[in-house]
């Protein structure tokens, strides 16, 4: 193991340990950590993060927020962060995505509410990254 991987939301820190590799969705994509890497700070988008610990793959839900790699360490300062329950089936992630899908699409079409808006935007994120983890965990 040669990275120190910290996960830190609002709440509690919820991931402090060592991993062979990490992928952040960064905005500009997902970015590949490994040891000794440049350091760098990037912005993250919603979506899935991913470390790896002799060959398996554990992903983590983050609502976005900020990434620093420095030192063989990655802090992670999520504005929230999940990690994925054993009760979350795919099918009822698919499902949870379609709602939120619907209710954006809905909301696209009143030009006024730009907040409600932008929450959608971020709901369907979390959702397509529930979905995108969970198939991660089947392969």
């Amino acid at each position: 193991m040669s990275l120190q991987v910290k996960v830190i939301t609002p709440e509690k820190v919820i991931w402090s340990e060592t991993s062979d590799q990490v992928v952040l969705p960064a905005v500009t994509g997902d970015l590949g950590i490994l040891k000794d890497h440049a350091p760098l700070v990037t912005v993250l988008d919603a979506g899935v993060v991913r470390k790896r610990n002799a060959e398996k793959w554990v992903p983590l839900i983050v609502f976005g927020g900020f990434a620093e790699v420095e030192n063989n360490q990655v802090t992670i300062l999520g504005n929230g962060a999940e990690e994925i329950s054993s009760t979350l089936t795919k099918q009822g992630a698919q499902e949870m995505l379609d709602t939120v899908s619907e209710t954006l699409e809905n909301l696209k079409l009143s030009a006024e509410k730009t907040e409600e808006l932008s929450a959608a935007i971020l709901e369907v994120q979390i959702a397509k990254a529930r979905v995108a983890a969970l198939n991660l965990l089947s392969n």
